[in-house]
């Protein structure tokens, strides 16, 4: 029984650990660190988030196990804020987005022209808004549930 079990969460562990992600609970401690002062102070830091394992902690248990499963399953990681998107098509008109820390998502859209336009995308549990870039409600989507 005790065999089984063990095998069991080995596999587990190896299955959910096997989602490659944008590790933003890690990448987010190392930039704040980056951000605390001089390269004295950061280097102390640094030193200290290895000794006690915080690093460890942060890559493999909150990142490894937790939020880059969640992006692999859903597509996005609640922590990557930034996040983006680019593609351009044939005739040479393009749109790019990238996700906010809010949670919403800024795209901005340009003709082969270079003619741009940018809206903001904002959810609510049950309501898709899009708004231009003073705000204003441009769009409204009332999702199924």
């Amino acid at each position: 029984m005790k065999k089984g079990i063990v095998t069991l969460l080995c596999a587990g562990m190896i299955v959910l650990s096997g989602c490659y992600g944008k590790n933003a609970c890690f990448n987010k401690l190392h930039d704040w660190n980056g951000t605390l002062g001089n390269k004295w102070l950061n280097s102390i830091v640094h030193f200290f988030l290895n000794i006690f394992p915080v690093y460890m902690i942060c890559l493999g248990l909150v990142d490894g196990l937790v939020l880059n499963t969640i992006e692999f399953w859903t597509g996005s990681n609640p922590l990557a804020g930034g996040d983006s998107y680019y593609e351009k098509d044939a005739q040479g008109n393009s749109i790019a987005a990238v996700k906010n820390e809010d949670g919403s998502m800024t795209v901005e859209m340009t003709t082969a022209a270079g003619e741009k336009a940018t809206m903001t995308l904002q959810r609510d549990e049950n309501v898709i808004r899009a708004l231009d870039a003073e705000g204003n409600v441009i769009a409204q989507r009332e999702l199924d549930k």
